[in-house]
Order: C-alpha cells, then structure tokens, then sequence
C-alpha cells in the first residue's frame, strides 16, 4: 500500500507540472506559423430533413443549412456532405423521382444555389448524395413497365421470365453472376397478376405452405396482438397481421387489393423481417402453394406481366446500365450523367455515391469499371465548368477494407469502414498500441490499387448503429473517438450529431440514427421527416448546442478544438503517419509529416492513467489536447481516454 501510495503521490504532484490541462480541450493552439488555408479537408454529413428547420414546419430545409454555416465553419468543415436532395417518394430521399429537381420539401433551386454560394464564401464544398443503384418508381419506371416501346424501357431490370433470362446470361446488371448477391424479383405494378376481392389466406409454417381460397364469408379486421405472421400486399406494401389458430398456423379472411400479389413476413418492418414467398408461379385457389425465405420471389394470381429486380426493397427499383464495360453508352448512364452535370454546373464539388457494391451485384471488377466511366464522366464536366483540381468522388461500398480496395480503380475515394470497426474496437478494450500499425495497413491495401487514393475516413453514419451507442454512451470514449478522428491521416467525415455526443441504434427503425440537432436547449426540432421515431430522452437541454457552446469540455469542445488544429496545421491534416512503437499497450501514438513540419499525436484508448517516455521527442509545444495531459521532461502523462498534439 505504500509503494502504491507513493507513485499516486507523484502523479498528482505532476497535474501542477507543465502542460497541465485537467478539465477539457486547450483553449488556443498555440501559435508556431500555422497555416493561413483552410486545411483540414474535414467533411461534415448531415440529413437535411432534420438538420435544421428555417420556417417552423417541422423539416429540416436547405435554408435551415444556410443558417447555420457559421457552425459548421466552426467544426473546421471545409465540405457538406448533404443527404438526397431530389425529389422523392421517402423522407430519407434514396428512393430518387426526379434527378433533376429539388425536392419542394427542402426548398427551391434558388435555395440550393444560394447555399452553395454562401458555403462557398467560408471555404465548404457541397458534395451531393448520388444514388446510382437504383431509382423510385417515378416518372421513369412507370413508363418503363407499362410499354415495351417506352424510352426508359432499357433503364431498368425488366424481364418477362426471370429464371430463365438470369440462367441464359441476360440480365446484365449481375456483372456476370448467375444469381444476384442481394435482391429479389418483383412484379411490375399495373401487371395482371394481382386481384381484388375476398380472399382466405392459410399459412402453414410447419409445411411451409400457404392456401388461399376464394370466400363469401365474413373479412376480418388485422390482428394488432403482437402477431408473428404479417400478409403483405398492395402497391403500396399494406401489411395485415394474421390470427394463429393453431401451432405455426396462421389464417386471416379479408378484402384485397392487389396489382402484384403478396408475400408473407415474420414483422411488420419490411427490412428486418424474415420474407417467405415463392420460386416464381402462382398460386392455384384451394390448393397449398410452396413458401421458401431465400429467392422469396412474389406470390401472383396468375397472367403474365414483366417483373423487375430490386436489390433493396420493391420501392427502388435497379438501374439498368447494359454490359459494365460500356455502361456509359447506356442510356440510363446517360440521363443521370446529364442530371449531375447541372448540379456540377451550379457549383456542386463533389459526389457521394450511395450503395456501390451493388450497381453490377458484388461483382468488384463490374463495379470499379462502371465507376472509373462515371467519375470521368462528372470530372469532365467540372474541368469545363473551370474546377480547381479534380472533382471529389467518394463511393460507399459497405464492405472491410480488404474487399473494396480495388474499387480504387474506379474512384478516388473510398469511406473506410474498417477504420471505424476497428478503433471502436481498440477503443472499449482499451488498446491503442497496435492502431497506428493497423490503419497503416489499410493505407497500403488502397495505394496498391491507386498511388493518389483519398483514404474517407469516420466514425458511424446515417446506415449505422451511432459510435456514441457503441462506445457505451461514455462520454469520455466519444470525446477520443472524435479526437482519433481528426489526428489521423485521410479525410475526416463528421456524422450530424456525433460531435454532440448523441446515440442511438437501429433496432427501432432507422430513424433513430438519424435524429435533429437540437440547436437551443428548450426550442423544437425538425422532427416531422422521422415519423415520430425520435429518443426526445437522448435529445435533452445538456446536449444541445447551446448549453455545450457554454460548456467547457463538452463533447462539441473537442470538436471544435481538434478540428481547428487540423485546419491550422498542414502536418496534421495532410502529413503521411508514422507508427511510433512503445510498450505501453494503451497508449496510441504516431507522427504525422508534410512538407517540412512534423507533429507527435499521442492517445490514451484506456479507462487508467498512461505514462510512458519519450526521450526523441519535444513535449514543450503542445497544439491540443483533451483530458489531463502532463508533460515532464521527456515523460508524458496522459489521463483516462486523453489525447494531445506535439509540435517537433
């Protein structure tokens, strides 16, 4: 207990030594020639359905973002990554109508371009969310199905026999595959395969079959008791809980409206439910028809109609670009390279390309060929428009980093999840010795495939459970997770929120990942986009931007600290890493160099105390820090989950 008490003694009599910073960020960088630019290259994600609402209607708009520049410009944001503009059937915008109109929701064109201009002033790119994989059932769709003759016939996944066109090497959008790595086949509405009248279906999830048989008898209401069989049908996915009357059988009588059939789900939550249908066919009144979970095709009435694929749900149907190595001859290619030419036109910067493992299923050789025609593509257009440098592409291709880096072939930047997986990793072990080493080993996989890569790096996003969620709502844990972030090499993304400590997960909806930023600690949030899945609990007065502006040491103060130290210093935020191998195991710690300046980032992944020396290095001129951090001759002190910067 003595010897105990005598290193503790030391440890407290060093919080009065130099560099001491017990209770936050440093307030100031301090001042050693930093960059006059904007540097930092960090890019701020935000949904703008519920960033900010500027008239009172419960959306976040365009305008709401314009309003609050001087925010983002504060987080050191030198680009907007801004969720789905166009117009669209969904709140969350991914399911695009129209390319190439705003969605009147978000406001105008004229509000676009006024956002545009004004970011631009403060040095912020806007970068547009591109879906590529796939449309709504928009103006395009609709005439796609409804004639052979129609001009955006070739734009889509049509078949009249899937089975047979996929088996025959027919569907071009597989890439080459026999089967699709994710998707199904769905009936095209206005088809005649549907019905409408009373109808009495029986699931028999022993047999796995279900009967349908044609009724007078009464209809029933949907059973609301917690059913675990749903019937899904309609154009526009209806869902009716069925009755159990007996051990896995389920039976329900009512009056349908169908212009494709059903399908029978174990939710009422289209993503998360198990979905049994068929193999193709119809069903046959009065006789079982076979049910199966894996091709889960539409369960029809009979006719002939065409069918098309969908590699998400049945509202966005896949874009049809022909044979990958021509797809910009396509003409599908061509309309929506026309739509991003006018944005590119009006001063958009950059692309963010949603879901690209699946534009050609999976297939990485497919994918990569498609992507190198549409950025060259886009980045022709902003060259013309008189662009400074290149257009900034960035794809998400939802996968670790060893099977997405050679879509480095395609485009330039690539969002590394594996950066995330891992520091969360590291982060609630409380290990950080083997960080640097491992994100250094990312690097190398990506320049094999392109020696310019830009590595996009970040914590979670609008598809994912929230990195304040998985760091166990531990402020302290977020507070270095965003300090990780913003002292690491490649180009920070910021998720909307994450720099206010939020959580949130899943499992309720995707909703909840994607929750309003309370701007003040009593006024309202643009909440009506989410429909009603908002955690007001999480959104309380403590952790609105308002009372952490007042804060010291708030989760917004890391932020801001870090992000300015990025902007200011080319080393941090452009320099190559270099692992610096100690034997504390908690402790992360890594040089950064550009262009004749280095500095020395040190992290602490632990829930204790980290001491260790560092002789080779100048602790005397710290940029920035979070937590206590003590510096003592050649000893470095840093406390439960710290950080700090060193000028060399």
């Amino acid at each position: 207990m003595k010897r105990i008490y005598i290193v503790l003694a030391s440890l407290v009599a060093l919080a009065a030594g130099c560099n001491n910073n017990k209770n936050g960020t440093t307030p100031d960088i301090t001042p050693d020639k930093p960059s006059e630019e904007k540097l930092s290259d960090i890019a701020y994600q935000l949904n703008v359905y519920s960033f900010a609402d500027s008239d009172g209607d419960g959306w976040g708009d365009i305008k709401g973002i314009t309003q609050h520049l001087d925010y983002l410009d504060a987080l050191g944001a030198t680009a907007l990554w801004l969720s789905p503009v166009q117009t669209s059937a969904s709140y969350h915008g991914y399911d695009v109508l129209n390319y190439s109109e705003i969605n009147p929701k978000l406001g105008t064109e004229s509000d676009f371009k006024e956002l545009i201009d004004k970011a631009r002033e403060k040095d912020i790119d806007i970068y547009m969310d591109y879906v590529l994989n796939h449309s709504g059932r928009g103006e395009w769709f609709q005439s796609a199905v409804s004639s052979e003759s129609s001009p955006y016939r070739s734009f889509y996944v049509l078949s009249d026999n899937p089975t047979a066109d996929v088996a025959a090497g027919k569907v071009d959008n597989f890439g080459g595959a026999k089967t699709p790595g994710m998707g199904t086949w769905h009936v095209a509405a206005g088809g005649d395969l549907g019905y409408k009248g009373r109808l009495h279906f029986k699931v028999d999830m022993n047999a796995k079959t279900v009967t349908v048989t044609q009724t007078t008898a009464a209809a029933q209401s949907p059973n609301t008791s917690a059913p675990a069989c749903w019937l899904w049908y309609g154009s526009i996915g209806k869902h009716t809980g069925m009755y159990t009357t007996g051990s896995n059988i389920y039976e329900i009588t009512l009056d349908i409206d169908t212009d494709w059939g059903f399908l029978v789900c174990t939710s009422t939550t289209w993503a998360s439910g198990t979905k049994w249908g068929g193999n193709g066919g119809s069903v046959t009144f009065g006789q079982p028809f076979k049910l199966n979970n894996s091709t889960a095709a539409d369960i029809t009435f009979g006719g002939s109609s065409t069918w098309y694929f969908a590699s998400f749900d049945q509202s966005m149907p896949d874009l049809n670009y022909g044979p990958y190595a021509n797809a910009s001859q396509s003409e599908a290619f061509k309309a929506l390279a026309q739509s991003a030419d006018k944005w590119i036109n009006m001063g958009v910067n950059g692309l963010r390309l949603d879901a690209v493992l699946w534009i050609y299923q999976n297939q990485a050789a497919a994918n990569a060929s498609f992507l190198k025609q549409w950025y060259d593509r886009c980045n022709s257009t902003y060259k013309a428009r008189g662009g400074e440098g290149n257009l900034y592409m960035v794809g998400e291709a939802f996968e670790e980093t060893g099977k997405i880096a050679s879509y480095y072939r395609g485009l330039p930047s690539l969002f590394n999840f594996s950066y995330w997986w891992t520091l969360k990793d590291r982060i609630n072990r409380g290990k950080g010795n083997d960080f640097a080493k491992t994100v250094l080993g990312f690097r190398a996989q990506y320049k094999s495939f392109r020696s310019d890569f830009i590595d996009a790096i970040k914590l979670s996003n609008h598809d994912e459970d929230r990195a304040g969620n998985d760091l166990g709502r531990d402020q302290s844990k977020m507070k270095l997770a965003g300090a990780v972030l913003l002292t690491s090499p490649g180009k920070p993304f910021i998720y909307q929120g994450e720099e206010l400590g939020y959580w949130g997960t899943k499992s309720g909806g995707d909703e909840y990942v994607r929750a309003p930023i309370k701007w003040t600690r009593s006024g309202s949030v643009p909440s009506k986009g989410l429909n009603g899945k908002v955690d007001n609990a999480m959104l309380s007065a403590d952790i609105s931007v308002e009372a952490q502006d007042a804060a010291e040491g708030s989760v917004l103060s890391v932020y801001r600290s870090f992000g300015k130290a990025r902007n200011a210093y080319k080393a941090l935020a452009k320099g190559e890493m270099e692992e610096v191998s100690i034997a504390n195991s908690a402790v992360a710690l890594w040089t950064m160099s550009y262009d004749g300046q280095t500095v020395l980032v040190a992290h602490n992944f632990s829930s204790t105390m980290a001491s260790i020396s560092l002789s080779q290095y100048k602790l005397d001129n710290k940029l920035v820090s979070n937590g206590t951090v003590n510096a003592n001759g050649s000893s470095l002190y840093l406390g439960a989950y710290s950080s700090a910067v060193f000028l060399q």
